[in-house]
């Protein structure tokens, strides 16, 4: 598979209590939008929505963040983001303004394609290795993880830290794409309080 364009970004689904086997990592969910960035192999950058039904390319609007990006990210690369702002989801829309009224962040939680190669059939585990090699430079941010240990202890903690709950996601999970729309995996979870 060739880097071309956008792809759909893989879905959680909520999770409802059931045994959980294997190896399991927790990240926070942070209550942002979710960004696709693509640098292609020719160096241009793109950052786009998820819905892309709807042809959501916000590369102009986000044109401020590309300077930033060209400093560390390589080419051939798609990066799973989610964009947040320092004041909050409420002042995300702002970023789009020529004059913002917060600054953006930008937290890299997946690579799907690195090198211009398809990276998603590697182990979660192996795809979070390529990430950390990557050096991230602010307001690009490698979003925390750790081994999970108990989910409503974990849910606890976050909510408690001020994010909207937990994504936990197997470490041997791949990244499937659909041609058509986002692929949901059992292979990743998504918990808020109240579940």
């Amino acid at each position: 598979m060739q880097l071309k364009g956008p792809v759909w970004l893989m879905q959680p689904i909520p999770y409802f209590g059931e045994p959980l086997k294997g190896d399991w990592i927790v990240e926070p969910k942070v209550d942002g939008w979710r960004l696709e960035v693509i640098r292609y192999p020719c160096g241009r950058i793109e950052f786009w929505g998820r819905r892309l039904e709807k042809k959501p390319n916000w590369t102009e609007r986000l044109s401020s963040l590309t300077k930033m990006a060209e400093k560390f990210l390589p080419e051939g690369i798609i990066l799973d983001t989610e964009l947040y702002s320092t004041e909050g989801r409420q002042l995300i829309p702002s970023l789009f303004a020529k004059v913002p009224k917060a600054e953006p962040l930008i937290y890299v939680f997946d690579v799907i394609f690195y090198q211009g190669k398809f990276v998603g059939k590697l182990p979660l585990w192996r795809r979070k290795e390529i990430l950390q090699k990557i050096g991230l430079q602010p307001p690009f941010y490698l979003i925390e993880w750790d081994a999970l240990r108990n989910v409503n202890e974990d849910l606890r903690e976050m909510v408690k830290r001020g994010y909207e709950g937990i994504v936990i996601k197997k470490l041997s999970s791949t990244y499937e794409i659909a041609k058509d729309g986002p692929m949901a995996t059992a292979d990743w979870r998504k918990i808020k309080p109240g579940r």
